[in-house]
């Protein structure tokens, strides 16, 4: 449906093994489904591990993955039969085994458990003679990938037979109680088990290789492998002309891409808030990093493509509200991607924006123990707020706080908190603003007439009861157009000549476009609108869970740089209005005096510091 929505085509179906097929095919129709599975890939070479003699004077086996139940047996006896408890073996486990300890009460003593992360999965399989791998038996394993790393490694992989679709002569199959007698008829043959790691090598090659990946992506798009298709091509081959896979075009990103092998990496995080704070924050750090770091971004944000309209490198990770997820499966996927992405990329420092370290974080920390975790976390929260997340600052190597304008009236949580602080932080300095007459042009507004922006959400400019019809109808009277930035605001069943729809991002950078804005009092728009000198009406919002806006925008109302409200009527907005449109201008210069510049340059300073492992705090 998301993908109907957006590119107006159906999808073709690619599963990634022989299970996932199976439990859509009720729902995919086999002609919007290719023949063959896009198994995930492996570089053979990198993780291969030459094994001449046996590990131990016993047979060594072990496994790793994440310490989730549904990665282990759920019957005890199973368990024992495939994980000897007697110390016949050499049994050894990477991934913690706090699911063994529910299941028998304890892990057995003979056992020898790492914590996840604590070695890296190619080291560990170079351990081991056989690599042994059975779940929870109501599981589905979609894939296997910790089969595939060590079959890749040179371990023969002894798994359920369900696994043989998939994996084909790759693997060694068997039932719970026939593992024993495979294992020790491997371990009495050196031949077979040498010719058997001959076979898996050439299966995993041919099938799961970077060569595998190419030759179907060349058959998709109906080209040889390593031929560029002519720019008319738009037919796939014969066997996929079923399937519509005419390509589209979209437009590269602007911006050089910053990448060297003696940058510092960065991976930049941020959570989905209710705005697009947390991610303009982390832009305002990856402008000032891109010429000393390599920077990336993962983020929950649905608005994060702007980070590649901006030249940086990003994903996606969805969010479980986004996903219509439950939150304890979704935390799974979220460590699942996040800890791919720094396997990949091998950031030296990982900065997350949020107010909530998300419950998984911790294990994405230790299956990367070599990266600097820093959590940027802006101040004014609520001061009744519960704050339980402020125990998880002991998860991070150091907080980076973003200062705040309205700072002396912050009581929240983490006023008294230890951080390292840096000024107010915004994506623009005063120096980006365009001129007013280029910014109204940018944004297609007429030169004359004096504009109002209102930024406070959803509403409708007609209803005079509502926060923006009240605004709307006091700017009116005044002889003031109205611009909002949510079409919706401005449908009110037919055209309205003094209301226009305007979209920028940033707006900060058109801010001189407006003789007076009407905003919310959120961290990025409060100092955004008094950095760029722009006469305002605050009117906080009440709904917000943490940040105490109200403190922010009377902080502005008592200093004299700014208006506040608490709600709107025709009379209270039309007076403070026409104030701000005679003399905002001579108000918000208090701002300008009292602003101390702008915190994303140290804060930048600040990330590339952690990131050489200098310790700032």
């Amino acid at each position: 449906a998301v993908a109907r929505q957006h590119f107006g085509v159906d999808p073709v179906w690619a599963p990634i093994g022989p299970l996932v097929r199976e439990s859509i095919a009720s729902t995919v129709s086999s002609e919007r489904m290719l023949a063959d599975d896009w198994v995930n890939i492996i570089d053979v070479d990198a993780w291969r591990v030459e094994r001449p003699q046996w590990r131990g004077a016993r047979p060594v086996i072990g496994r790793h993955s994440r310490p989730s139940p549904q990665k282990w047996p759920s019957d005890p006896q199973i368990l024992r039969e495939v994980y000897p408890v007697d110390g016949s073996w050499d049994v050894r486990v990477l991934g913690g085994a706090q699911p063994v300890r529910d299941l028998l009460g304890a892990v057995p003593d003979t056992w020898e458990v790492k914590a996840f992360g604590s070695l890296s999965p190619r080291e560990f399989l170079a351990g081991l003679d056989f690599f042994v791998y059975f779940h929870a038996e109501h599981w589905i394993e979609a894939f296997g990938r910790t089969i595939l790393e060590a079959i890749a490694s040179g371990v023969p992989a002894v798994v359920p037979p369900h696994f043989r679709a998939l994996f084909g002569e790759a693997a060694v199959y068997a039932e719970p109680a026939q593992v024993r007698g495979v294992v020790q008829a491997l371990r009495a043959d050196r031949s077979a088990y040498t010719a058997h790691v001959a076979t898996a090598e050439q299966v995993v090659r041919e099938r799961f290789g970077h060569e595998a990946h190419r030759a179907r992506l060349s058959q998709l798009m109906g080209t040889e492998p390593g031929v560029t298709p002519p720019e008319n091509a738009s037919e796939p081959n014969d066997s996929h002309k079923r399937i519509d896979l005419a390509p589209r075009q979209f437009v590269a990103a602007p911006g050089p891409s910053r990448r060297g092998p003696s940058l510092p990496k960065v991976l930049l995080m941020s959570s989905n808030g209710a705005g697009m704070g947390h991610l303009t924050r982390l832009l305002s750090y990856a402008t000032r990093l891109q010429e000393d770091a390599e920077v990336r971004f993962l983020s929950l944000s649905h608005a994060v493509p702007i980070a590649g309209t901006m030249g940086f490198d990003y994903e996606y990770l969805p969010s479980a509200p986004s996903l219509g997820m439950p939150l304890r499966p979704w935390q799974d996927l979220y460590v699942a991607r996040a800890v791919e992405t720094l396997d990949r990329m091998r950031p030296d420092v990982v900065v997350f924006d949020g107010t909530w370290p998300y419950t998984g974080t911790d294990t994405i920390m230790a299956a990367h123990p070599q990266t600097r975790w820093v959590w940027s976390r802006r101040g004014m929260w609520r001061p009744s707020a519960r704050t339980p997340q402020m125990a998880r600052t002991e998860w991070f190597d150091a907080v980076l706080e973003p200062g705040d304008l309205a700072a002396p009236y912050d009581q929240g949580a983490t006023s008294r908190a230890p951080a390292h602080r840096v000024g107010p932080v915004t994506l623009l300095d005063a120096a980006d603003l365009l001129e007013r007459a280029e910014a109204r042009e940018l944004l297609g507004l007429p030169q004359a007439p004096p504009l109002a922006l209102i930024s406070l959400g959803a509403g409708n400019i007609n209803d005079t009861s509502g926060d923006i019809g009240a605004a709307t109808q006091a700017l009116r009277e005044l002889g003031v157009e109205v611009c909002v930035t949510n079409p919706e605001i401005a449908r009110t069943g037919g055209a309205e000549r003094d209301v226009h729809v305007v979209r920028q991002y940033p707006m900060s950078r058109c801010y001189a476009a407006f003789d007076v804005v009407i905003s919310a009092s959120g961290y990025n728009s409060f100092h955004e609108l008094m950095r760029m000198g722009v006469p305002t009406l605050f009117v906080p919002n009440p709904a917000t869970s943490l940040d105490d806006q109200d403190a922010r925008a009377r902080y502005a109302q008592d200093q004299g740089w700014a208006h506040r409200l608490d709600s709107l009527t025709d009379e209270n907005a039309r007076e403070s209005l026409s104030e701000l449109l005679t003399g905002g201008r001579s108000m918000v210069a208090g701002a300008l005096e009292a602003d101390p510049g702008n915190g994303a340059n140290e804060a930048a300073a600040y990330i590339l510091a952690m990131s050489r492992g200098e310790a700032i705090r």
